[in-house]
């Protein structure tokens, strides 16, 4: 269960530009503009705070600090809780999902109990705004123009459900959830390839043993119909197999290149996950490899 509210709760989401003013994404979850400023100046204190109280003034302003627009507002009500559980991990697949098929420049920096246009009303004693995702985006993704509108959307309705089910119950699969949703903020780029390309092991690399050459000839197998397309694949996805393992051994070679390409595969890797409703076995992705299972594109 949810430990921030009791009742249902209001994701604030900076970064997401709606071409409506009202969503419905289903099990009574809704998306709807909204304005927030949400801002955190640094503040220096010259007095210890006496026990239980705030430091006594003057203060004084420090240079720098970080701010969010909240644009959107996902509710979550508090009934999901029944059917699914925590309300806070459906905001996070919802985040994941309009992410990975809307914009991956999406945050959500803070919850709050009320719709956020009700808060100047509440009093202060019932309303509580928690901060949630406000670290830096160290590697930030964008895409140009990357409005949600009623398709883009529709696509998240349709497989939220089954993108919680997954994350529940495949713990290759949350791994790289996790990996791909937080490699933006991770600051060392040596660490955010490992973590990618460990995600993409966890999904291709069922044994300890497997080497470069099989996983990539799996990932493209996956991802490709025999073929041409499929032997293009599988060297790229080589070649950065290879940076990922300079990166692990305190050597980097990798550009900002590199990383983009581990993140554009993993996110291709997720989506045919996604909507083949499964994550691969092992029986599965040697099906592919050997020809034994027929590819979806084929």
């Amino acid at each position: 269960m949810s430990t921030l509210f009791d009742g249902d709760i209001y994701a604030g989401l900076s970064g997401l530009e709606l071409e409506e003013e009202f969503f419905d994404l289903g099990g009574g979850i809704t998306l709807r503009k909204t304005y927030a400023h949400l801002m955190a100046p640094f503040m220096v204190a010259f007095k210890p705070a006496p026990p239980g109280r705030h430091h006594p003034g003057p203060l004084k302003a420090a240079s720098g600090g970080f701010s969010f627009d909240i644009n959107a507002e996902l509710l979550i009500p508090s009934h999901i809780e029944e059917q699914y559980g925590s309300k806070i991990d459906i905001a996070r697949t919802l985040v994941f999902l309009l992410r990975l098929g809307v914009n991956p420049a999406i945050t959500l920096p803070v919850f709050s109990n009320y719709p956020f246009a009700s808060i100047p009303e509440i009093p202060n004693s019932q309303s509580t705004l928690f901060p949630f995702e406000v670290q830096s985006r160290h590697f930030p993704l964008g895409v140009i123009g990357g409005k949600a509108n009623a398709d883009s959307l529709a696509w998240v309705t349709d497989r939220w459900q089954t993108v919680y089910r997954m994350t529940s119950e495949s713990t290759e699969f949350s791994l790289a959830v996790e990996a791909i949703d937080m490699g933006q903020f991770v600051k060392n780029t040596a660490l955010t390839m490992v973590s990618l390309w460990g995600a993409l092991e966890a999904l291709f690399s069922p044994a300890p043993y497997e080497l470069r050459f099989r996983v990539s000839s799996l990932i493209a197998s996956y991802l490709e119909a025999p073929g041409v397309e499929r032997e293009k694949c599988q060297r790229e996805v080589f070649k950065l197999y290879d940076k990922r393992s300079a990166a692990a051994h305190g050597k980097p070679k990798h550009t900002s290149e590199d990383v983009l390409g581990t993140f554009n595969l993993l996110r291709r890797v997720l989506m045919q996950i996604i909507d083949r409703k499964k994550v691969p076995s092992k029986n599965d992705l040697e099906g592919m490899l050997f020809g034994s299972f027929l590819h979806k594109d084929s």
